[in-house]
């Protein structure tokens, strides 16, 4: 794949896109378990007043953990694709 073109705004709109769409499943499945954890954690907070002393309060940090994860391993996916673009290496799934 031939490197992009960013000398016009229609070349730096179509790139923007397509890096958009790189691990996009990763992004949002990543966001939605860090806000189901933070939401676990909320209610743990409000019934038991102690998040780290319970198991569901130590389940909601894991899950949380375990979104960021998610999270950061999308943001490597993306960088790494970028810098493979822009080196004008074809792109790996």
């Amino acid at each position: 794949m031939s490197r992009p073109d960013l000398a016009t705004p229609e070349g730096v709109g179509a790139y923007r896109a397509e890096l958009r769409a790189i691990a996009r499943p990763w992004r949002y499945f990543g966001l939605a378990i860090v806000l189901l954890g933070t939401a676990a954690m909320v209610h743990v907070a409000y019934t038991a007043h102690d998040v780290l002393g319970t198991r569901h309060g130590q389940a909601s940090i894991a899950v949380i953990a375990f979104g960021w994860a998610l999270l950061i391993v999308a943001m490597v996916k993306r960088t790494r694709y970028h810098r493979r673009r822009l080196a004008g290496e074809p792109p790996q799934a």
